[in-house]
């Protein structure tokens, strides 16, 4: 049964907190949330930015499976990079194509997967490539069922999520030996930022954020953060990217930051002259690969490439920050359970509000079908669908 849609969110200060600590470490729930979540979920594989032009291809950095395509006439899709013949993958990395074509024995397929040759064999065997549609919203493609512009259509901030003239930088792929849940977490709240991000502190003015600067819905939350002291900062990092900031805005920006999270597993940033799109996937139930993405308008990374220096450079400090972060969240639950011991403490208003909501998410989708499996009843996404 599908959960109900929620319009009052003012219940979120009085949710029981926390979830079940087995819920970060059982493969078993891991398996649950893949077929519950991942599989009905929004399924992003990309922005439309890392193929911007007709022939463009992109090998997806966490699966080289699977390609995303512009086709000759611009459209977009999901391209199995799995040759038909001996399995091999067939394209790497990033580039631009006339057609695909497996190295091992010059199969060839078109940019819709359609095969076209097959040297030696006399004639066509006709295995042409898995292909998927992609839809869109902002730019930002998605595979799954779950309709994203639905999802978001009450964002009041969706305009500044906005990729126009913004361009593809790079990438950043890393590895964590936690829970995938615990990067959402550390994510979506903000009472760990004065303590561990000393200088996050000064781009965002956490004293400043209130109730009203939370956006919720059913599937996703956004948070609104004032700037803080720009000209000052406890990180050299930091400071050289917000001096250069106010240098070329001729002043302080409206937000120090934006941070949309679109469960179960999309994050998408705004920071002044950059936008970042990252999504976590569990590799197992301990371990999660961090894909991020880079985007900055064109004319910054063509004519003051020193802003895109200093912003990654401030950006990845906080990151290494926010490792060490969920380590000692995922060691401390592995402690607990080997006490056989449960135990989540309370949210902190409206600082940590967002985790309730996130929690709260979970156990609307999850309950029910844990529950199912535990019981032995196979479980059916199309009803459990989001």
């Amino acid at each position: 049964m599908q959960p109900k849609t929620v319009t009052d969110w003012s219940y979120l200060d009085s949710v029981t907190p926390g979830i079940p600590v087995s819920w970060y470490l059982d493969p078993a729930v891991l398996a649950v949330e893949q077929q519950v979540l991942f599989a009905s979920g929004p399924g992003y594989v990309g922005h439309e930015l890392l193929v911007p032009n007709p022939g463009d291809y992109q090998t997806l950095s966490w699966s080289e499976g699977w390609n995303v395509v512009r086709r000759r006439d611009g459209s977009l899709h999901l391209v199995s990079n799995v040759c038909r013949h001996r399995q091999a993958v067939m394209l790497l990395d990033r580039g631009n194509i006339r057609n695909i074509v497996c190295p091992l024995h010059r199969w060839s397929y078109g940019l819709d997967g359609h095969q076209q040759a097959a040297p030696h064999f006399g004639c066509n065997p006709g295995r042409d490539l898995d292909s998927k549609p992609l839809h869109s919203w902002n730019g930002l493609l998605f595979t799954g069922p779950r309709d994203v512009h639905a999802d978001l259509s009450t964002l009041g901030v969706s305009d500044d999520y906005s990729f126009d003239g913004f361009a593809y930088s790079n990438s950043w792929v890393e590895e964590y030996p936690v829970n995938w849940k615990t990067f959402i977490e550390f994510y979506i709240e903000i009472l760990h930022v004065e303590p561990f991000h000393p200088g996050l502190t000064n781009l965002i003015d956490c004293n400043a954020f209130s109730a009203e600067d939370w956006e919720f819905g059913d599937n996703w939350q956004n948070q609104r953060l004032r700037p803080g002291d720009l000209a000052n900062s406890r990180s050299d990092a930091y400071l050289e990217y917000q001096k250069l900031i106010v240098d070329y805005r001729g002043g302080p920006p409206k937000y120090g930051a934006l941070w949309l999270a679109l469960y179960p597993n999309v994050m998408v940033e705004w920071y002044p002259e950059s936008l970042i799109v990252s999504h976590v996937q569990p590799v197992a139930a301990d371990r999660t690969v961090n894909v991020v993405d880079f985007y900055y308008p064109g004319d910054v990374m063509a004519e003051r490439p020193e802003i895109v220096e200093a912003h990654q450079a401030s950006y990845i400090e906080t990151a290494i920050e926010d490792g060490e972060i969920a380590d000692r969240m995922d060691r401390g639950r592995r402690a607990l359970a080997a006490r056989g011991v449960d135990d989540a403490g309370p949210y902190q208003k409206p600082m940590e509000t967002g985790m309730a909501h996130f929690h709260d998410y979970l156990h609307r989708y999850l309950d029910g079908p844990l529950a199912a499996a535990a019981d032995g009843i196979a479980l059916d996404v199309r009803r459990n669908g989001h």
